[in-house]
């Protein structure tokens, strides 16, 4: 049931759970990742977004509350606050922080991975 699975091996998701989209913490880091959209499809970088009362998947579709509490539950998330949680192209957590993470920080987190090396590798035929 959860919808996260789905990207196993093909994107790397970013979960924000917030109680609602005007939380403060929530709209610093949705502004500063909108400035970088390159910069995340480049990282196959996807966002689901969970609030209290509504969820909405990557392409700010709806999602069913059963398949939110599924993510929840998956990954340990709390409605209470504010979280950020990167999941890996193999379905583990790679970064979980309860505050904004900066782009800079996101996606050099990401870019030091492995597969990421090895993507960035086949992207332009460099040695990383």
């Amino acid at each position: 049931m959860n919808p996260i699975t789905q990207y196993k091996w093909e994107k790397r998701v970013l979960i924000f759970s917030a109680q609602s989209p005007t939380n403060i913490g929530y709209k610093k880091q949705e502004q500063s990742l909108k400035r970088e959209k390159r910069g995340m499809k480049d990282r196959d970088l996807i966002i689901y977004r969970l609030y209290n009362d509504h969820w909405l998947d990557h392409q700010m579709k709806p999602i069913s509350e059963a398949e939110a509490e599924s993510i929840r539950h998956a990954y340990n998330i709390s409605e209470n606050e504010f979280s950020v949680i990167l999941v890996g192209k193999d379905g583990g957590v790679k970064m979980r922080k309860n505050d904004i993470v900066s782009t800079k920080e996101l996606f050099a987190l990401i870019d030091s991975m492995p597969m990421r090396k090895r993507e960035m590798k086949e992207q332009d035929g460099s040695q990383y």
